[in-house]
């Protein structure tokens, strides 16, 4: 593509989240007949395969929008089995937890940083031809069949147990499950959001995972960008400078986000959770406002900014988590208000892809991360309120006390 390609990308996170949002829905209805195994395993089969077709796309439109489309189906069943299973273990002291599944969550974005977006190439190197094409089809290729490969040994590795309409879970019968009872049962995820510190946790939701889309989109997208202008890369050949500066931003922005993962969960378990909320965005928005004004995003000031945005998303993710983790929470709405956390959160991708990719083709390229840093103010100040009335409230008590 010569020409808006930040529409264009920020169109097929939207689409391909919009068609997660009706497969959560599906996969959903389907974990109350099915093992939650055979759900993920499925799962990451359809992902390693539409890795696999991923590179023979020959158009934008059908081809590759119906790929995306399919591939959300995938992903769309794993978080949906990972938060169903999150859900299940949550206990008392939620903190270490959520600072856990952080963690892992870095491991693989930085598996994915050092390790998969240099796949096609390495293979590029191995070829006489460094642009020729069989190099990103053989590299995704790798990366699809090891996909497939997991979602094949999870099978036996994952407990056979089934969703709550099984025999050995105590629930509402299988019968009466239905697409129906999902929206009632987001509805009453929506509804407990009159709490102030869930509303916190869904917002918190509707940012971090458009931190998510936007690091991983349009910062390589930018980059791209940036080399082309700058004539070392031509339109539709593989711009491999791209690729590994890419690689080596995120990769060190992930790596440092991941070192601070256990403070916003130290955070979250010992002080009241809006702290690591408010931190979170205070570090997001330092980092997002002057990323976006940057002219090289390239530079290691740019890096820096990147990291500092990565470390706000990662602790708006394990933050936002423990917040409707909360003890708070009535345990007969627990599974209503994690869906709506993820609801949010898919909202958030839409909304924000959308408008960040028409942004970064008319306004500018840093469009996308402005969004995100307003987004982190409105956190913080949410937070911050919170925190606010907390301290009224203790000092009230307090003074009533004596």
């Amino acid at each position: 593509m010569s020409g808006n390609t930040g529409d264009a990308t920020g169109s097929l996170s939207t689409y391909s989240e919009i068609m997660s949002v009706v497969a959560v829905v599906i996969w959903g209805t389907l974990s109350d007949r099915m093992s939650r195994r055979s759900i993920m395993s499925i799962s990451l089969v359809i992902i390693g395969v539409i890795t696999i077709a991923y590179p023979h796309a020959k158009n934008l439109y059908p081809t590759l929008l119906i790929l995306r489309l399919i591939y959300s189906i995938g992903t769309a069943g794993v978080t949906c089995m990972m938060a169903a299973m999150m859900v299940e273990i949550m206990g008392k002291r939620n903190g270490f937890l959520v600072g856990l599944i952080g963690i892992c969550t870095g491991l693989g974005a930085i598996f994915a940083a050092f390790c998969l977006f240099s796949v096609p190439s390495r293979f590029a190197y191995l070829q006489k031809d460094l642009y020729d094409p069989i190099s990103i089809v053989v590299g995704y290729a790798t990366i699809g069949a090891c996909c497939a490969f997991v979602g094949f040994l999870l099978w036996p590795a994952m407990p056979k147990k089934k969703g709550p309409g099984s025999d050995d879970a105590v629930a509402v019968p299988t019968e009466r499950r239905s697409y129906k009872d999902f929206f009632i049962r987001l509805y009453r995820g929506i509804k407990a959001g009159k709490n102030p510190s869930i509303a916190l946790g869904f917002i918190s939701s509707f940012f971090a995972r458009a931190d998510e889309i936007v690091i991983s989109n349009f910062i390589s997208l930018w980059i791209q960008e940036y080399y082309i202008e700058a004539g070392m890369c031509t339109i539709g050949a593989t711009c491999y400078p791209a690729s590994g500066t890419t690689e080596t931003m995120t990769g060190i922005a992930q790596s440092v986000a991941l070192a601070s993962a256990p403070l916003f969960a130290i955070m979250s378990e010992f002080l009241p959770k809006e702290y690591g909320v408010m931190l979170a965005g205070v570090i997001g928005a330092v980092g997002c406002f002057p990323f976006a004004r940057s002219l090289d995003p390239t530079s290691n000031t740019s890096l820096a900014y990147v990291i500092l945005i990565a470390i706000g998303q990662y602790g708006m993710i394990i933050s936002g988590m423990a917040m409707i983790g909360n003890n708070n929470i009535e345990p007969d709405i627990q599974g209503s208000v994690a869906g709506a956390y993820s609801f949010c959160g898919a909202i958030g991708i839409i909304i924000v892809s959308k408008i960040g990719g028409v942004l970064f083709d008319k306004f500018m390229k840093g469009a996308p991360f402005l969004l995100l840093g307003i987004g982190h103010v409105i956190c913080s100040l949410f937070a911050l309120v919170l925190a606010c009335i907390r301290l009224f409230h203790y000092i009230r008590d307090r003074r009533q006390n004596k």
